[in-house]
């Protein structure tokens, strides 16, 4: 298994490919369309990467980084390598690249729901690739999800300094919410 990655553009011959794993890793209320990806993507602050094991499409990630963080907004392995170890390689690789605690977040496992049993195999996914979480929640419109961070700390300030430059793109209503007790 040898990773590589490249930047996805307007012009990625593997297209259709992300559009097809983006619709199907992502619920329509939590899916953001290729587009705009796209036109967000590999800015200043924003890079939008494939990776590939030889040939073969594995998956993608859209990263948004500030001088102490990243921040992972879409990830998502094609469904039939999933649990072939290339999360964690894809983790780890973006790591390596961005030399910087990395950020993301997850659907709670500590709420209502009809995917608890997915919900539970992403936490722990995330937690045996080093993640802990933040104790803290991320809310928008209506949505709430639990931020996880992989580094020495994490820092609140870093993460909102991350949603005021995605807010520059477009801009949506979001809350910081601790973890109560």
């Amino acid at each position: 298994m040898s990773l590589t990655s490249q930047i996805i553009t307007a012009d990625f011959p593997d297209l259709d490919k992300v559009e097809q794993l983006n619709e199907e890793a992502f619920p329509e209320e939590e899916r953001v369309p290729l587009a705009e990806l796209l036109r967000y993507g590999n800015g200043d602050t924003s890079n939008f990467f494939a990776f590939y094991d030889g040939g073969e499409f594995v998956g993608f990630a859209f990263a948004v980084h500030n001088a102490s963080m990243f921040y992972i907004s879409f990830f998502a392995v094609a469904s039939h390598l999933r649990s072939h170890g290339y999360g964690g390689q894809i983790i780890d690789k973006l790591i390596d690249f961005y030399q910087k605690t990395m950020v993301l977040e997850v659907e709670r496992v500590d709420e209502p729901c009809d995917n608890l049993d997915q919900r539970l195999a992403r936490m722990d996914f995330y937690r045996q690739n080093g993640f802990r979480s933040a104790d803290a929640f991320l809310e928008y419109e209506g949505l709430s999800f639990e931020i996880l961070y992989r580094g020495p700390a994490f820092d609140e300030a870093a993460y909102r300094d991350i949603f005021r430059l995605i807010q520059k793109e477009g801009a949506f209503d979001f809350e910081i919410k601790r973890r109560d007790g």
